[in-house]
This record gives structure tokens, sequence and C-alpha cells, in this order.
């Protein structure tokens, strides 16, 4: 990423997790003599409607890693407006310049609901 690539990818982690690794990244980006900075991506799962249903999702997904870490960030999901708009604005502090929001129920209304909230 420091020598070649244009930035980092953050884990479907909460914000303070997600936050030294983009420390790391920015200070790798200087050690290699880079200017400028990288791109720093994170990533959030959200659901406006059956909560359940998407909790439930996102830990059957991260199931393979044992269930600290799928329980960890199926309670992480952005629930709801509130949630959606917490999450934006903690990405935005610890620096990310791209935070891409992934559906955790299979409903197109979803992304119609996220963009009327973050748009």
């Amino acid at each position: 990423m420091a020598r070649h690539g244009i930035g980092y990818v953050g884990a479907s982690f909460p914000p303070g997790m997600v936050a030294p690794s983009f420390d790391a990244a920015r200070a790798a980006w200087k050690e290699a003599g880079r200017d400028g900075q990288p791109k720093l991506t994170a990533i959030a799962y959200f659901a406006f409607d059956d909560y359940a249903t998407g909790r439930a999702n996102v830990y059957d997904y991260y199931s393979v890693a044992g269930d600290q870490i799928a329980g960890m960030v199926a309670d992480n999901t952005s629930f709801g407006a509130d949630r959606v708009r917490e999450t934006l604005k903690a990405f935005e502090e610890i620096g990310a310049d791209e935070l891409i929001f992934n559906a955790t129920v299979p409903d197109l209304d979803q992304i119609t609901k996220l963009a009327e909230v973050v748009l």
C-alpha cells in the first residue's frame, strides 16, 4: 500500500478499532516517502428494517471467524437513521475519506433509505 497503492481499506470493525490501522497506513505512507496522504476507506453494515435478520446475516457471514468476531461485527451494524448518522460521523472523525455502507437485508428500499439519510 505504502509504496505502490493509493490507500487502505479498513476492516468492518467499529471506528475505534479501525483508527489505529488508519494511523499505521498514514505512517507507512510517510515512511515510504510518498507525497500527500493515502486514501482511507472504511466499511460499515446497516439496516433500516428487520433488524433481527440484518444482525443474523452479518453474524452468519463472520461466523467462520468465531463467535467473538462475528458478534462484535454484527453488534456494530448501524440500525436506523440515527445510528447511520453516528457511524458516518465517527468514521469522518478518524479521517476516513470514503465509507462504504453494506446493506444487511436484501431489500432495495434499504438503499433509498440510506440515501435519504446520508445525502
